[in-house]
């Protein structure tokens, strides 16, 4: 019989949200995937491959890369995009480094995303409020 103390960490934390581009002043759906234990002396860069087909999108995590700046900063790899065009019932696909898949289903829309199939695989935490994401 397995025990464990601690609360299992999600491999990946996974940010679905509407999001007002400040700099284009456009709405949008920002995405960020990012690792769920935080590295010690870098924020590296998340190299993720994205495609979107159709009302399917995946994301597949490839390998990190050095951060942009030299200065070190504890925290978790982090990949951010974000579209101007999403809307409506999205399947979502993340695989990682592993080979271990999760899928899930939203609804988008200019005001909300919401969750119509819930997160398989166990490897994910979905967050669909902005406001709730810590890096923001």
């Amino acid at each position: 019989m397995k025990r464990s103390s601690k609360a299992e960490i999600p491999e990946y934390r996974l940010l679905i949200a509407p999001h007002l581009n400040e700099r284009t002043q456009r709405h949008t759906t920002i995405v960020a995937l990012e690792t769920g234990k935080p590295f010690a002396a870098f924020r590296y860069a998340l190299n993720v491959h994205e495609l979107i087909s159709g009302k399917s999108i995946s994301y597949k995590v490839v390998g990190l890369s050095a951060p942009r700046l030299s200065l070190p900063s504890p925290g978790p790899a982090s990949f951010t995009t974000e579209h101007e065009s999403l809307k409506g019932e999205y399947t979502i696909t993340i695989e990682g480094l592993d080979g271990k898949v999760s899928s899930f289903a939203v609804r988008i829309s200019p005001r909300q995303v919401k969750v119509t199939k819930p997160v398989g695989g166990g490897m994910i935490e979905l967050v669909t409020d902005e406001k709730l994401w810590p890096s923001r």
